[in-house]
């Protein structure tokens, strides 16, 4: 409420949404509209694996400040086995697991989160957290 920025990483930005259905169905914060599904009941692929654990392109809304020293289509780090859907316009940038454009970056107002770790996703990640450390 006081406008300063906040950002959830991984199972942070999960507890950002309205709800989650990871081991039941449960309330978030509600800061970022939206809900956590299982990845795997979304795969036409059944054979990728869940947990998702990798390296994948992030297609991004560059206009944003929070991209201010990132470049569309780097590559950044996941581990996870839900992801956000229904969050649009919230969405910042996508990468495609399989047939499913998983959600890697929300942002609501002053609210941002991450599914994929900034912090292990080499020099893109540093960027991005220094780019959030400057709003």
């Amino acid at each position: 409420k006081a406008g300063k920025p906040i950002l959830g990483i991984c199972l942070g930005m999960q507890l950002l949404f309205e709800r989650s259905f990871e081991y039941g169905e449960h309330e978030g914060l509600g800061l970022v509209p939206g809900q956590v599904v299982n990845l795997h009941d979304d795969l036409e692929d059944k054979t990728l694996k869940v947990p998702h654990m990798g390296w994948n392109s992030l297609q991004i809304v560059p206009e944003d400040p929070l991209f201010k020293y990132f470049e569309d289509g780097e590559d950044v780090y996941y581990v996870h086995s839900f992801y956000a859907k229904d969050c649009l316009p919230s969405t910042l940038g996508t990468s495609q697991y399989g047939n499913v454009a998983v959600t890697g970056v929300v942002r609501n107002g002053n609210v941002y989160g991450t599914q994929f770790h900034p912090e292990k996703s080499g020099d893109a990640g540093l960027r991005l957290l220094k780019a959030f450390s400057e709003l």
